[in-house]
């Protein structure tokens, strides 16, 4: 008999969760509150055109979800790289460009000491030395973990080098500052650094929207509950659209969200999974696309990364192809403080022309059109000790059967992360059925 089993989330997980239960030859239904899919890659439109607010990058060893954008029909990538300035203390722009990628790192390692360069370096050799390593609950960065998690990353290393080499790599990554991880975890950030990048060239919205032709989609409906009877998930308690509610029976449920809504949703039956789950930390993150009248930026210069003084982490060009197009991301501890205090979007973008105005040709009155999103709970910066979080969930699922989690706290929060977490949560699944 074919098993039905509930997704819920629509994000990279959950579309990936879905996929290879379908593959499997399960019935499955995919359950996202929004009405697109994509969760933070964000699919938007700019001036008309469609956009995506969130990640895109594509890695060339993002083998998992390569495959899945060949089953899909998506072949066609264009080069990207990672290309990304900043600013000398004599006023000048210094490059690291994926092209020449470690001449870029020598120079703005040159004022860092020599003990910083010889642990980094062997970060970098312990996560490329196998595959997995790239990925949170590896054997090498596990143990590293369970040694050296006790103090923050930046712990291990000067002021100048977390400032010029490992913020702007968990900044970008985690939405988090040097102090707010840890070293068990770098390994995700040190995988994504020694990747080089391409992008859809049809984008990511047209990979979903043919994804959600192969497996039953219900938008615009919320997850309200579990129903668990005699130790097991029966069913899913929904509200669609006008607050409508029904249940859902089926043979298992898999939570494919961010850690904090899927501990709502088991804090009535498994306290202990939620408690676990309430540990992980997202940090917010304000991400505006902007279109201008002219080109901002050059193919040489894409990017420019900003100082933990400013609200701005990272403002660069959208696409090679799309320079007078600029991402504009407002993360880190500085950023927070903004967007606590309410500070509104146009006011934050404002600032971030000005500071970008400095070496770049980009004012407000040249912008045509914009577009913002504000991502809570944001972007995931895991635990310390990861290896004991898995431990407190994989006892948890052990007394809560039909039940399953993907997400970004799992394997990393890249899409290849999310892609890892959700292949093997989807096989526990058919194996425990």
């Amino acid at each position: 008999m074919t098993k039905h089993y509930v997704v819920v989330g629509g994000g990279v997980s959950g579309i990936a969760a879905a996929h290879y239960l379908r593959e499997a030859g399960a019935e499955v239904e995919l359950v996202e509150q929004e009405d697109t899919l994509g969760g933070r890659v964000a699919p938007a439109l700019l001036d008309g055109q469609p956009i995506e607010l969130g990640g895109k990058n594509i890695g060339r060893r993002y083998l998992l979800f390569r495959e899945f954008a060949r089953k899909m029909g998506q072949t066609d990538f264009e080069p990207f790289g990672i290309n990304s300035s900043r600013v000398r203390p004599d006023g000048r722009l210094m490059t690291v460009d994926s092209s020449h990628r470690w001449r870029g790192v020598r120079e703005l390692m040159r004022a860092c000491p020599s003990s910083d360069l010889l642990r980094f370096a062997t970060l970098c050799a312990r996560a490329i030395s196998r595959p997995e390593n790239g990925y949170l609950g590896s054997v090498r960065f596990d143990a590293l973990g369970e040694h050296r998690d006790d103090r923050p990353l930046s712990a291990y290393f000067s002021q100048a080098f977390s400032e010029a080499v490992l913020r702007p790599m968990v900044v970008r990554m985690n939405g988090a500052e040097p102090d707010e991880v840890f070293p068990g975890n770098v390994g995700t950030n040190l995988r994504m650094l020694l990747d080089t990048y391409e992008q859809p060239k049809r984008g990511m919205r047209a990979l979903f929207d043919r994804f959600a032709r192969t497996v039953r989609v219900t938008r615009g409906t919320r997850a309200r509950g579990l129903v668990v009877r005699g130790g097991r998930v029966a069913a899913l308690e929904l509200e669609g659209p006008g607050g409508a509610r029904e249940e859902r029976t089926c043979d298992g449920v898999l939570l494919a969200l961010p850690a904090h809504p899927s501990a709502a949703l088991l804090a009535p039956h498994a306290p202990g999974l939620a408690l676990a789950l309430g540990h992980v930390r997202y940090f917010p993150v304000l991400v505006v696309v902007a279109r201008y009248a002219r080109k901002v930026f050059s193919p040489s210069t894409r990017a420019l990364v900003f100082g933990p003084e400013h609200p701005l982490s990272n403002a660069g060009a959208y696409g090679i192809n799309a320079l007078d197009v600029v991402r504009y991301t407002f993360s880190g501890r500085t950023a927070r403080r903004a967007l606590a205090a309410g500070t509104d979007v146009e006011a934050l973008l404002r600032v971030g022309e000005k500071l970008l105005g400095h070496h770049f040709p980009v004012h407000p009155a040249e912008r045509v059109a914009s577009v913002a999103r504000r991502f809570e709970p944001g972007l995931c910066a895991y635990t310390p000790h990861h290896a004991r979080l898995r431990r407190e969930l994989n006892a948890g699922l052990g007394r809560l059967h039909g039940l399953q989690l993907a997400g970004d706290y799992l394997r990393g929060a890249s899409i290849e992360a999310c892609f890892r977490a959700a292949k093997e949560s989807a096989g526990r699944m058919l194996r425990n059925r």
